[in-house]
């Protein structure tokens, strides 16, 4: 019966689109009702969701989508209000300002994420998206202290090709750590680096600054330049990909009510680097659920060890970039 009232009516709605006029709702008692064709927006056989004791609003637009937000890193989409990182003297009211120098990527080398590494006591470099996705995170504590060393996520817009990697070579593509492969562009993005040592418990957290859980629906994800040169290459630490080799990076999920669930994605996987994540890709997150906060860290095949096997190490350098979150709210 659905589907004959719906051909009815889809064929009324027709006639009425093409004289862009009325249409009419012919009902089994006989009536009939007449509507102009500029004051219907959709027609549905779905019941909107309402509270049963409240009355339904003939006059409230239903919204059929969930309503998200996105976290883009660029300037016009900033919301937070200004702070200052104290440690540095440097004051934040954009994500530019969070992004070090193209000549300071280097290890130690911008002060914004360097300048208390080596102090017990100092301050983290840290970032909110207040105002939109809520979203928040701030540099780890690891190794005994604050810095990009012990991992975290830094803003960034930087970008270097493979003939300017391969022109410096492994002594100097440390210059470009907190570059992802490309031309430049304007893109903004949170690039992370991850501690290499296996085991670390200090992961790389995306948090919710309410400390309630939502559900993050997707995020673009790509391996930093880096990985992707050392992958090809080798390095002073690692050796070039073979078909053993791999690089993932896991995604822990942490639900309200303190359980996790992991999710993992494969950015190279043997030694074609046309099957590697080199290009942003997106990466569905929805499965996760709602949480409270997401960590981060990397695992690779490569690895060494030290202290006779207690100390283990992943060889290759582990940087990955984000950009686009999509929060639901």
């Amino acid at each position: 019966m659905k589907r004959i009232l719906s051909l009815l009516i889809a064929s009324v709605v027709s006639v009425a689109l093409l004289a862009q006029s009325n249409f009419y709702i012919y009902k089994l008692d006989g009536s009939v009702e007449q509507y102009s064709v500029d004051e219907v927006e959709r027609i549905s056989f779905e019941a909107p969701e309402v509270d049963p004791d409240q009355p339904i609003d003939p006059d409230q637009p239903i919204d059929p989508e969930p309503q998200v937000a996105v976290l883009t890193f660029e300037d016009a989409a900033a919301k937070f209000p200004a702070y200052t990182l104290d440690y540095c003297g440097v004051d934040v009211a954009t994500w530019s300002d969070l992004i070090p120098a193209e000549d300071e990527q280097y290890y130690g080398g911008s002060t914004l994420i360097y300048a208390d590494w080596g102090n017990p006591d100092g301050a983290p470099y840290t970032w909110t998206d207040a105002g939109n996705t809520g979203l928040t995170h701030t540099f780890p504590y690891n190794w005994d202290t604050y810095g990009f060393a012990g991992g975290g996520f830094v803003i960034s817009h930087h970008y270097v090709t493979l003939d300017e990697l391969e022109n410096v070579g492994t002594g100097g593509m440390y210059n470009y750590q907190l570059s992802i492969l490309g031309e430049q562009t304007n893109n903004t993005f949170a690039l992370a680096y991850c501690d290499s040592q296996v085991g670390t418990e200090a992961k790389i957290e995306l948090a919710f600054e309410d400390g309630a859980a939502h559900q993050i629906n997707k995020m673009n994800v790509v391996m930093g330049a880096l990985p992707i040169y050392s992958l090809l290459y080798g390095s002073d630490f690692s050796e070039a990909y073979d078909e053993d080799d791999y690089l993932k990076l896991v995604v822990t999920a942490y639900a309200e009510d303190g359980s996790t669930k992991e999710l993992e994605i494969m950015l190279a996987d043997g030694a074609d680097p046309s099957t590697w994540v080199v290009d942003w890709t997106e990466v569905d997150l929805s499965s996760l659920g709602k949480v409270t906060k997401i960590a981060f860290h990397m695992e690779e095949a490569q690895q060494i060890s030290y202290d006779g096997g207690n100390t283990i190490y992943y060889k290759s350098p582990l940087y990955f970039a984000i950009d686009d979150v999509e929060v639901q709210l």
